[in-house]
Formats: C-alpha cells, sequence, structure tokens
C-alpha cells in the first residue's frame, strides 16, 4: 500500500558535542562517525555547501552522516556540511544528555533529553522530560510544541491538540504549533480546522516546505488534487530533496490516474534517496495495482517490493502488503495471503479492515487494484 507523508517539525534548544577524528600513528583512521545517525540539537542548525545555506534544520531531526571533514558532517539527505556541535550521536544522545540532567537538571537539559526519547520513539518518557522542562520553566513554548508532538505519536490527539493550542497561545506567530496542531486535525478528519492552521502556519512563513506539504495533503483528502500537486510542487521548488513531497505529488496524480508521470516523480524520489524504502515501496504498489493495465509490471514490482520488504528487515506492515499485490499480480495466491496474513498481524489497528479486504480479494485469487 502506498501512504502518504506528512511533515512535523519540532521547537528549540542548545548545543551539544560529537567527538572528533581519530587519529593513530600520525595516519587518520577509518572516522566512526561516518555512517551514524544524528540528532539536530539546535533549531536553525544550518546545512551549508560554499555556494548556499541549503537546509536550517529543526530540533530533533535525525540524518545519517554520510562523510567528514574535521569538525563538519556531510548530510547526504539534505546535500550540504553540518557543524558536528550542533547535533549528537543518536546511539548514546539519551546515556549523554541523562549525564548533564543529573549534573544540571535545567529546564533546557530536561527539553533536550525529551528530544532524544522522542527521536528514539520513547514517548512516555518524552512527556514526562517535556513536563519536568515545562514545570521549571512554564513559558518555554519548543518544550509545550515537542510534548504535542509526543503525544500525537502516541496516538493521545485530544493532548496533543491541548498542546499546540497553548503554545499558540502563548506565541501567537509559532508557526510550527500551527503546522503540528493541523497534522492532528488531519487524523481526527477534521480537515477544515486542519487547512485553517495550514493556512496561519504560511502566512507566517510563505516559504515552508512541511506546511505546504501538509496543505497538499488535505487538498488531496479533499479531493482538490490540482491544488494537492500545486502545493506538493511549490514544497520541491524550495526544498529539491524533499522526497516526501515528491512521493506524495507522485500518489496524487495516481488518484488523476496520470501514471507517467506518478512513475516519472517515484523514479525521481528513488534516485534522491536510494537508502528509504517509501519511494520504492510505492512504485512496487504502482506496478501491482494500478487500474490501467500497460502501467502494470508484476515482474518488476515483485523486484522492487522484494527490495523495499528487505530494507525493512520484513517488519513493516505497508511494504508487506505491497508485496502480497506483487504476488497476487503474478498470479503467485498462496505467497500473496501468506504475506498479507503477516502485514495485517503487524499492522495498527485502524489499518487491519482495509488489508482484510486486500486478504479476501487472495482468498478468491483476485489481483488488487488501488
Amino acid at each position: 500500500m502506498q501512504k502518504t507523508i506528512l511533515g512535523f517539525t519540532l521547537i528549540t534548544c542548545a548545543l551539544l558535542t560529537m567527538s572528533s577524528i581519530n587519529v593513530v600513528n600520525g595516519q587518520q583512521s577509518t572516522d566512526p562517525r561516518q555512517n551514524k545517525k544524528i540528532i539536530i540539537s539546535k533549531a536553525g542548525a544550518e546545512m551549508k555547501t560554499p555556494q548556499a545555506v541549503v537546509w536550517r534544520g529543526y530540533l530533533g531531526e535525525v540524518f545519517t552522516v554520510a562523510q567528514t571533514n574535521g569538525e563538519w558532517l556531510w548530510i547526504k539527505e539534505k546535500g550540504g556540511w553540518l557543524w558536528e556541535k550542533e547535533a549528537v550521536y543518536f546511539d548514546t544522545a539519551i546515556e549523554e544528555l541523562s549525564q548533564r540532567v543529573k549534573a544540571t537538571p535545567t529546564a533546557e537539559n530536561y527539553h533536550l533529553r525529551g528530544v532524544a526519547f522522542l527521536a528514539h520513539e520513547n514517548y512516555d518518557n518524552a512527556i514526562a522530560d517535556f513536563s519536568e522542562s515545562l514545570r521549571k520553566s512554564p513559558r518555554n513554548v519548543g518544550a509545550l510544541n515537542n510534548r504535542g508532538q509526543a503525544s500525537y505519536l502516541k496516538g493521545d490527539y485530544k493532548s496533543a491538540v491541548t498542546d499546540f493550542s497553548g503554545a499558540v497561545v502563548m506565541d501567537p506567530k509559532n508557526f510550527l504549533a500551527f503546522n503540528n496542531r493541523a497534522l492532528t486535525y488531519l487524523e481526527t478528519e477534521e480537515l477544515d480546522l486542519a487547512l485553517s492552521d495550514l493556512q496561519s502556519a504560511l502566512k507566517l512563513v510563505p516559504e515552508y516546505p512541511e506546511a505546504l506539504n501538509n496543505r497538499g495533503i488535505v487538498y488531496q483528502k479533499m479531493k482538490k488534487y490540482d491544488e494537492a500537486i500545486a502545493d506538493f510542487t511549490a514544497a520541491l521548488k524550495i526544498d529539491p530533496r524533499y522526497t516526501d513531497a515528491l512521493g506524495n505529488r507522485a500518489y496524487t496524480l495516481q488518484l488523476k490516474k496520470e501514471y507517467v508521470k506518478a512513475i516519472a516523480d517515484l523514479e525521481l524520489a528513488m534516485k534522491s534517496n536510494p537508502d528509504s524504502y517509501e519511494a520504492i515501496n510505492d512504485l512496487a504498489w504502482l506496478l501491482a495495482t494500478a487500474t490501467e493495465p500497460s502501467v502494470r509490471s508484476g515482474a518488476r514490482s515483485l523486484e522492487l517490493a522484494t527490495q523495499a520488504c528487505n530494507m525493512t528487515d520484513n517488519k513493516q506492515w505497508n511494504t508487506l502488503d505491497t508485496l502480497a499485490a506483487a504476488y497476487a499480480e503474478t498470479g503467485q495466491w498462496d505467497k500473496a495471503k501468506e504475506w498479507l496474513t503477516t502485514a495485517i498481524a503487524n499492522a495498527p489497528d485502524k489499518e487491519k479492515s482495509r488489508l482484510q479486504g486486500h486478504l479476501d480479494l487472495v482468498i478468491g485469487q483476485m489481483p488488487i487494484r488501488q
């Protein structure tokens, strides 16, 4: 199955340090920072080339270090260099920040550790740390926004809206909180409220790619496909490496049955971010399930779906659903049934009925069509 991808954003705090290059007997050894994940620890951290700043990071964004040059880390996803002191290693962030909290239990340090817990999907501990940060500094709008995000990711949408609303009241120019509250309204299918919040965010910051992407999703759900495509395109003009917007535009093009354009977008997304499984999975889904026979290719769909499943260790329900669709398209019904059964077991409750519909088709030896 293909999914639309939302853009969430966090808010600010201070710096952390990272280790430098190892040197052994006067020779530079393999840099341990390469291929390590990092968490942005300063809002607005610049990723740059000699020519321009290509991205300003959000607190809590996670990237992989592709190359190093002294104190600079090459972030391939954004095509720019990041100063190492504006990030912390993903694997050791919680331990390092716990030491800082123990030594200096300030609102700032609790906030930063909360961000690390959030990046590790430890939502209860994140909420506890953000709450402690707010107890020590009640007008910490960043901690309030980030606690809202943790509640959102837990599925506690009521608490999330309460925190995002509090952040907006505290700071009416807080475009991040408007964006994040809109995502919560998207989950609760309150599309008019979501649209209103995204309009507010974009009024404050017109060139805000995540808000443009999210407004595109709202328009897509409203079946205003041309408006959705315009927003995804605008987001990509601001950030050409924004593969989520590229994937969302491809999905909207599919809904319009403009398959050739959709395939071109997904091929570009795969090329732009080869380490991500999403575009691979989305193209596999399209090639297995398109209603236009000339577009479908069971063999290539199966190849891509297998690749996406391998990249996710056969644990992502969405890729398993796609793999089953590819097997169904190639007439391998037993394998399709097997993988759909596994997908249903791993899927969140809100997705199980849809996947059961796919399984019913496969049991009747009928292919899955989008």
